[in-house]
């Protein structure tokens, strides 16, 4: 978990010491906003913080320090019970039990984690039934490819390959979808099967047949059972069940042809038993209030504070000829422009706001849990503080720290939500010798889309994308304070614009340009133009956020708040379920879709369209 030595300097703050990196002390990066910039940054993304994971000792401290700042500046505390707290309970992953189990019925003591284990996405349900071997388990039309042509699986286990066959693969050596778990195990569930079997390929030079860790940070479930089991076990199950070796069907497989049969009284049952795990986390607010005659009225200014934490990557990479995956040693996931850089930059806009408090008041928010699913800024909207009636717009900063040195550009979604916010952004922008790109945004993004939702006006800034993203190396020293400190500049401009503006914006309902999705979801081939809920609630069904304007949901009837239980004959528990219902479907297919509305079932003609 350690990084590369840099030369930097090292000051303290808040007894914790931290470094500014060669960029940040640069002639380039030597106002005092750029400075300060470039501190936050240096602290929230310090390694001591151990990645702002939710839950974590470090996420605490990175709390403390926001609300430190916030008082430092003057900011009232703006949450619950006189504190600059709003705090709130949330599941954060899935332990997995002991007394999970999975039992072949011949008197074989199995070993969690030495024969078997649960995968991450696994339900919890008991099982048992008839082994039926299914091959990689693929389906696919276009490789004129079906693994379970000869399978009938209903109410049976369907035992699999990981993988795919090498042929599958594109000249990079990139796996296609049908290698991806989510693909078999929904062919699996799709076609009846109670559980899934999971065995790895054939082992190459120097490669061990082992188990997945389980990953407890992955708490949703594909609606099946679902177990990897060693190669020793899978052999002697193919042997038991008169099937050849699994090295040989793979070899046939490989060559294009098909192997998938029943195992002849073969039959197993268990169960994952897993323990969920929640813990509080915290929204930091402070308040500016307004110095003029709508200082009831509020301009709410956010950023995301939390990050991923320490991970495990997995990384892929070529050996001898081949694509070969390498595990690597948990690393500290830094975050240091997402987000600590729009943590910085919103710090620094209530420091200049606060020199001369504008007319209406400005509530500064650093939400928790946004990596997790907006979690932070959803309960701040369902649990405000200040009347979500009286807040004029929102103004969101996620990454705000990577800006290319000479594009003098960021783009800004959202930035039609309100009318004649586009004037006054553009305004801002030229203020600092920026160009401002605005987009449609019907949310889904970051946390400006919880207010969207709620139809108040909402922008998200953000500096691109960059290959950092998500990965241990997006660290401090590779923060651009200079532009991250104009874009800064740029927003308090629009922020004090807007809350000195005479009247209120009208909230513009978007026509999404682009499917909805969060960075990071899986593509969709057909989309209903709608933004599902990715938290599980213990309700039935998919709850449906927000529905696009003019987008297939809307004209098929469906409102936000609906919870898809159905589409077509495939019941709907949660995201996953939603995206595996239609990813058949061509656009213009018209499919059958059930919602709950409030108590009552009603059923909806949506019409899909192309996700491209």
């Amino acid at each position: 978990m350690t990084k590369p030595e840099r030369r930097m300097a090292r000051v303290t703050v808040l007894g914790l010491t931290v470094c500014l990196t060669p960029l940040a002390l640069a002639v380039g990066c030597a106002t005092a906003l750029e400075q300060r910039f470039q501190a936050h940054i240096d602290y929230l993304a310090a390694d001591e913080l151990a990645g702002r994971g939710v839950g974590t000792p470090g996420i605490e401290l990175a709390a403390e320090y926001i609300a430190n700042e916030f008082a430092v500046i003057g900011l009232e505390p703006a949450g619950e019970d006189g504190t600059y707290f709003q705090t709130f309970e949330m599941t954060l992953h899935r332990t997995l039990e002991p007394s999970s189990r999975l039992d072949l019925g011949d008197g074989t003591d199995l070993k969690l984690g030495v024969d078997f284990t649960p995968l991450s996405f696994s339900s919890d349900e008991a099982f048992a039934g008839e082994v039926v071997f299914c091959g990689y388990g693929i389906e696919a039309e276009k490789l004129d490819r079906d693994d379970f042509v000869h399978a009938d699986i209903r109410g049976r286990v369907a035992m699999m390959l990981r993988g795919e066959p090498p042929s599958f693969a594109d000249e990079a050596g990139n796996a296609t979808p049908h290698a991806m778990f989510r693909s078999k195990v929904y062919n699996a569930k799709d076609r009846g099967a109670v559980a899934v079997l999971i065995v790895n390929q054939t082992p190459g030079e120097e490669e061990e047949d082992r188990l997945i860790e389980f990953n407890a940070e992955s708490p949703d479930a594909y609606g099946v059972p679902v177990f990897q089991i060693t190669r020793e076990m899978g052999e002697a199950m193919m042997a038991r069940g008169g099937l050849d070796s699994l090295a040989a069907v793979q070899k046939r497989m490989d060559a294009g042809s098909y192997a998938s049969a029943r195992l002849r009284d073969v039959r197993v049952e268990g169960r994952a038993v897993f323990k969920k795990n929640a813990a509080p986390t915290r929204n930091v607010l402070g308040l500016l209030p307004g110095a003029g005659s709508r200082a009831e009225e509020v301009v709410v200014i956010g950023a995301h504070y939390d990050h991923l934490g320490i991970r495990r990557p997995l990384a892929r990479r070529f050996k001898g000829g081949k694509l070969v995956r390498e595990r690597l040693a948990p690393q500290i996931h830094n975050g240091a422009d997402d987000n600590a850089s729009g943590t910085s930059g919103m710090i620094e806009i209530a420091r200049m706001l606060a020199e001369d408090p504008p007319n209406r008041s400005v509530l500064f928010i650093a939400f928790t849990a946004e990596e997790s699913g907006l979690h932070g800024s959803k309960h701040y909207v369902e649990n405000p503080t200040r009347s979500l009636g009286e807040t004029v717009a929102m103004l969101n900063l996620d990454m705000i720290g990577r800006a290319k040195p000479g594009d003098n550009s960021v783009q800004v979604f959202g930035a039609h939500s309100g009318e004649g916010l586009d004037e006054i952004l553009h305004r801002a922008a030229k203020s600092v010798d920026l160009e401002a790109f605005p987009s449609n945004d019907t949310g889904g993004r970051s946390d400006h889309a919880s207010f969207i939702r709620s139809s108040i006006p909402a922008m998200h800034f953000f500096s691109g994308q960059h290959r950092d993203y998500h990965q241990p190396s997006d660290d401090s020293d590779k923060i651009n304070a200079r532009d991250g400190a104009r874009i800064t500049r740029m927003v308090a401009r629009m922020a004090r614009d807007i809350a000195n503006h005479e009247s209120r914006f009208a909230f513009l309902k978007q026509k999404s340009t682009s499917p909805d999705s969060p960075g990071g979801t899986p593509t969709y081939r057909v989309v209903m133009g709608l933004s599902p809920s990715y938290g599980e609630d213990g309700k039935p069904g998919m709850k449906v956020d927000a529905v696009s304007a003019d987008g297939p949901a809307e004209v098929g009837g469906m409102k936000a708040g609906d919870r898809i239980i159905r589409i077509g004959t495939k019941e709907v528990a949660n995201i996953y379920d939603y995206m595996a219902a239609t990813r058949k479907n061509k656009a213009g297919d018209t499919v059958s879709v059930v919602v709950l509305r409030g108590d009552k079932e009603i059923t909806l003609q949506v019409t899909l369209s192309s996700a491209s």
